[in-house]
């Protein structure tokens, strides 16, 4: 059992000997984290994932734009239980891929929570509970569940009679199953329909994935809004030989225990970065006084957004990191301060550009000046784009077109290595960027580097060279920033 799982395990306990549980949708527990970004136009609940028909799927935070996500179990022999990007919570784990491997997109709106999964599995069973019935034993037969605690209260009591309202007044467990049954009664049946508080489909898509759909009203939930954050887990249930269950994976915790679910914020997390009066020197050293009145954005192991590797598997501490953004009449100025225990800068020799430079140790920062929310990578728009920095000098901006570089030209960075890591300073000139919005897309993404290539990728809102999964930046006119969302 691995550090975090220790963690997990001993705040659970903790919380059961507490014996309560209180609402607070503004800190994040030490699990795991995900970001709900909301959709214009809610998706057809009908069990068919519709990324090539432009449903709202794709501007989920962890989607990827060929029409997958980064928010997945895997199959992975080198993981501790065989399953990256979760835990086997029931079972023997997976003998291979395709054994139960699947593919995750979450958003809302005003009124709901969607929640859509691809189960790849190469043997599908459903003969435990009827097609399309209500709360037969749905978990005997391949199914997904959706586990929300959306007052974030984290009740530490397993509960799987549905028994204790002070848990689950505001969630509780959803399933569909692959023949269309379903089960609320963990949730306290609170309506099953297209037109009622939750509703979900599953279908087999022409490649022969099993694809599943929810809809799950917000005011069920709570009505959680826009910044807070909830409770929220996903079951996979895996029936091999048309009898009980084989096997169950989760991606955060443990079913039914709200104490466990990872965090699932209702985003985009935004920041305002405030006026200064003077520019910080961009020499990777973060001086007194540089980034004055900047809030800090502190990306933790439990509360990034990994865009690769499986954070279970992952070293607490290894690639922390925070950040600060300033800005005065000319340029942005963004700081990023990495805890790293390890530094590795052997791909892209020092001082060069446009190498891979996402292969060692680096600090990414992208733009979506423009607040365009384009989905995939933008090869047109003047100088918006990515903008990266190793820790040994070297640079890359070919995906904002090739920008000059420099202490007096487009953009500028520098970094320095010490104090359990490394530092990076970036300088992006206003001029540089493409129709420049008060508020525009934003994103950090750092890489970690540990043995030649790279290890993982821990973002704060969305998918890299994605804009319409990016966080907002806003810059403000005053002297004093104020974040928009919860920081830890």
């Amino acid at each position: 059992m691995n550090i975090m799982r220790k963690t997990c395990l001993l705040c659970a306990v903790l919380l059961l000997l507490a014996g309560i549980a209180f609402a607070d949708r503004s800190t994040f527990d030490n699990t795991r984290t995900r970001v709900a970004m909301p959709f214009a136009t809610p998706p057809t609940i009908d069990g068919f994932i519709d990324i090539a028909g432009g449903e709202s799927w794709v501007y989920a935070a962890h989607a990827v734009p060929n029409g997958n996500s980064y928010w997945t179990f895997r199959f992975n022999a080198n993981a501790e239980d065989f399953v990256m990007g979760g835990n086997v919570t029931s079972g023997p784990g997976p003998y291979g891929t395709g054994d139960c491997d699947a593919d995750i997109w979450v958003g809302y709106d005003s009124q709901n929570l969607y929640v859509a999964v691809r189960v790849i599995d190469d043997f599908l069973c459903s003969d435990s509970a009827a097609a399309n019935s209500a709360n037969g034993n749905t978990w005997e037969d391949d199914s997904v569940e959706v586990f929300v605690d959306g007052d974030n209260s984290n009740y530490p009591t397993r509960d799987t009679a549905g028994s204790k309202p002070e848990g689950w007044s505001t969630g509780g467990q959803y399933v569909v199953t692959i023949n269309n049954a379903y089960r609320e009664a963990e949730a306290g049946n609170p309506g099953y329909g297209p037109n009622a508080a939750w509703y979900g489909r599953s279908e087999m898509d022409a490649s022969g994935n099993m694809n599943f759909e929810f809809r799950i009203s917000l005011a069920i939930l709570g009505n959680p809004k826009p910044g807070d954050i909830i409770g929220f887990d996903i079951a996979i249930n895996d029936d091999d030989d048309y009898g009980t269950l084989e096997n169950q994976y989760t991606w955060a915790g443990q079913t039914h225990v709200e104490a466990t679910y990872g965090n699932l914020i209702l985003g985009p997390r935004s920041y305002t970065a405030p006026k200064v009066s003077a520019a910080p020197k961009i020499d990777g050293t973060i001086s007194a006084g540089e980034y004055a009145g900047a809030q800090e954005i502190n990306v933790t192991h439990y509360t990034g957004n990994y865009a690769m590797a499986d954070e279970w598997e992952l070293e607490v501490g290894d690639h922390d990191w925070s950040a600060w953004a300033v800005h005065d009449d000319a340029a942005i100025y963004v700081a990023v301060k990495v805890i790293d225990d390890i530094i590795v800068a052997d791909t892209a020799p020092a001082g060069t550009e446009d190498q891979s430079t996402w292969e060692d140790d680096s600090v990414e920062i992208f733009f979506d000046s423009d607040a365009s929310d384009t989905r995939g990578r933008v090869s047109s728009n003047l100088w918006e784009g990515q903008y990266v920095f190793t820790t040994n000098g070297a640079w890359r901006d070919n995906e904002a077109n090739n920008p000059l570089f420099g202490a007096s030209d487009d953009w500028f960075a520098a970094s320095t290595v010490g104090g359990g890591g490394y530092t990076v300073e970036f300088k992006v000139v206003k001029d540089s960027l493409f129709e420049m919005k008060d508020t525009m897309g934003f994103e950090i993404a750092v890489n970690d580097d540990d043995t030649g290539a790279r290890k993982t990728q821990l973002a704060w809102n969305g998918y890299p060279h994605n804009e319409a999964t990016y966080g907002n930046i806003t810059l403000s006119p005053g002297g004093v920033g104020v974040a928009e969302w919860a920081l830890y």
